[in-house]
């Protein structure tokens, strides 16, 4: 150690003794000072209340929100915490995501306050359960109206137990938002919250709501890849753009679907482009499924104009709270409310299923203590697809010897008969208050096709009409008109038929929706399907491919038939009913059956 070292020792020893205080404390220890306390970031009371008068409105709750419509909520909720000396101590407000209402809606804010019109026939004795499934987004408004008028079916209707399934959407990936916000939306509205479920619910046998399943509602096609998750149930999952899908099944099986609820809350997206088309497509509907006292399922949705929240269920209209027959609402409405149009699916009159025919015409007798469809709604118009079968000149069994031999065994080989029983069947389902449409469909097409045989290929028990057929085409065209041999052969077997037939050319538009599409023909001639018709942007009801599929605006309506000799293997076919409602929306449901319902 240097001689400067020892010297500055010495020094330091020095002062550090001069340091020492009378007491006898050292003070020349180094003092570390604790840090200085922050002053604390939890915001007072006063605070907090003025936070929620002043930021609630900025809260994003709904596109409608200010665009006539107001919200209406109770008061916000105290969030208290534990702080380090037990005490509670008020942290935020949480606010009830409330309800929205029309600007000028003057119906019932209370469910107590639904009505029920003495003429709404009393509830059916046959279902034995009856529920309506709905969607809740999280932090969203219910649709107050919407609401108010579930409820009042439900009583109109027995009781139905209203479910709703809910369902989140992380619109804080895209909103800024402090680290911790003294400001908290409940997750349900209390209007609701007492309904909203997160599991999965049996709703009756092989049918259940899948509540479980959170899907994003911006989610373009809701229930692709979900097929091998039902394990061939039919289920229906919360999500609020509306879908419908026909899974695939065993010919043995029954019928299984998969639907999409809609929704009982006001829309909420990001405006970007998946929230964008989310808006568009945001319907406030639901869905209801009855079972009946032999544990057969019955399943229709109801869609509600967006505005009113007021919607159609076969023959009840429900408007601002108040549940009335359509033949009331038709009176009352000033020509607002009219009768629904009868998209009729590919019937094929030669291999109809007896019970369906039942179900929708009374066709061979009234369906079991009911009414057939077209009596109850009393239908303005019906429009058919594939009509007519064309067993005697199917051109895909031509050269199959066996499919020849088996026609002629069973006497199918003569197309006259069949013809007849087609051009029948327009006159036996007729009704006067209905107008009779015949959609041109690719088995209406097997004459036009046959009469482009050589006459060597037509056979003898055939060759009289095929000749005579080809004289009035030829007649035609020499007199510069348009000649249609399948609108010729119904009119020639039954001059009474009342008809008019209409094509993918020559539109039927009924409440916004065309029915003169049958499906087989797609964009540019090419094979036509219903995601294809799906891409023209505009409300279609349509068949061909004897499933049931609501995709976008383009509704599959099914079929009429049970099955075929030529369908083998698993099948994806639905007996199903179409109606399109004067409001502009659809209601398509299940025949089970010779029923339509429970």
């Amino acid at each position: 150690m240097s001689c400067t070292q020892v010297k500055r020792i010495a020094a330091r020893l020095v002062e550090t003794e001069a340091d020492r205080t009378e007491n006898g404390i050292d003070q020349s220890i180094e003092w570390i000072a604790p840090k200085p306390q922050k002053n604390s970031s939890r915001p007072s009371v006063d605070d907090i209340r003025e936070r929620v008068a002043t930021d609630e409105l900025t809260v994003p709750f709904s596109n409608w929100l200010g665009n006539g419509w107001v919200r209406e909520a109770g008061e916000p909720q105290e969030v208290y915490e534990t702080d380090q000396d037990g005490e509670q101590v008020l942290i935020g407000m949480r606010i009830d995501p409330g309800v929205l209402w029309p600007d000028d809606w003057n119906g019932p804010r209370s469910i107590d306050d639904v009505y029920v019109h003495p003429n709404v026939p009393a509830p059916r004795r046959s279902v034995k359960r009856g529920t309506i499934v709905t969607m809740h987004q999280a932090l969203t408004p219910a649709h107050g109206p919407f609401v108010i008028n579930l409820h009042a079916l439900s009583e109109a209707l027995g009781g139905y137990d209203i479910v709703v399934g809910g369902a989140t959407y992380g619109k804080s990936l895209f909103t800024s938002k402090k680290k911790r916000d003294i400001l908290e939306v409940a997750p349900w509205s209390s209007m609701i919250s007492h309904l909203v479920t997160r599991g999965r619910h049996q709703l009756g046998p092989n049918v259940q709501f899948c509540a479980e399943m959170n899907m994003r509602p911006t989610k373009a096609s809701p229930l692709t890849g979900l097929n091998g998750y039902i394990r061939g149930v039919t289920s229906i999952f919360a999500h609020p753009k509306r879908a419908i899908v026909s899974v695939p099944r065993p010919q043995f099986a029954e019928p299984v679907t998969m639907w999409t609820t809609g929704a009982c809350t006001v829309p909420n997206y990001i405006e970007q482009e998946a929230g964008l088309k989310g808006l568009q497509r945001h319907t406030i509907g639901a869905v209801i499924v009855e079972i009946d006292h032999d544990d057969r399922v019955y399943i229709r949705n109801i869609d509600a104009d967006p505005e009113t929240g007021n919607f159609h269920d076969l023959d009840l209209v429900v408007s601002s709270g108040s549940v009335y027959t359509l033949d009331d609402a038709i009176r009352i409405s000033d020509g607002y409310v009219d009768r629904p149009f009868l998209g009729i699916p590919c019937t094929h009159r030669a291999g109809i299923h007896p019970p369906y025919a039942r179900a929708m015409w009374g066709y061979g007798g009234n369906p079991n203590g009911d009414h057939p469809l077209i009596d109850v709604v009393r239908a303005r118009g019906q429009a058919f697809n594939d009509l007519f079968d064309g067993q005697a000149i199917n051109h895909h069994e031509d050269r199959d010897p066996l499919a020849l031999y088996r026609r002629h065994a069973e006497g199918k080989q003569f197309v006259e008969p069949e013809i007849d029983q087609a051009a029948r069947f327009l006159s036996e389902t007729a009704r006067p208050f209905c107008r009779n449409y015949i959609t041109y469909s690719n088995h209406d097409d097997f004459l036009q096709r046959w009469l482009q045989r050589p006459s060597t290929d037509v056979s003898v028990e055939n060759s009289k009409l095929w000749h005579l057929a080809n004289y009035e085409c030829r007649a035609a065209i020499d007199r510069g008109e348009k000649f249609d041999v399948f609108a010729w052969v119904l009119r020639r077997s039954n001059p009474a038929a009342d008809f008019e037939l209409v094509n993918a050319d020559v539109p039927l538009q009924v409440y916004g929706t065309y029915y003169n599409f049958h499906g087989d023909v797609g964009a540019n001639g090419a094979r036509g399907s219903t995601a294809g018709l799906a891409k023209l942007g505009v409300k279609i009801s349509k068949a061909h491919d004897h499933g049931l599929a609501w995709v976008d605006d383009c509704i599959s309506m099914g079929n009429l038939i049970h099955r075929a000799d030529y369908a083998k293997g698993p099948t994806s076919w639905v007996g199903a009913w179409n109606l399109g409602h004067s409001d502009g929306n659809r209601q398509v449901g299940l025949l089970v059956g010779d029923k339509y319902r429970a």
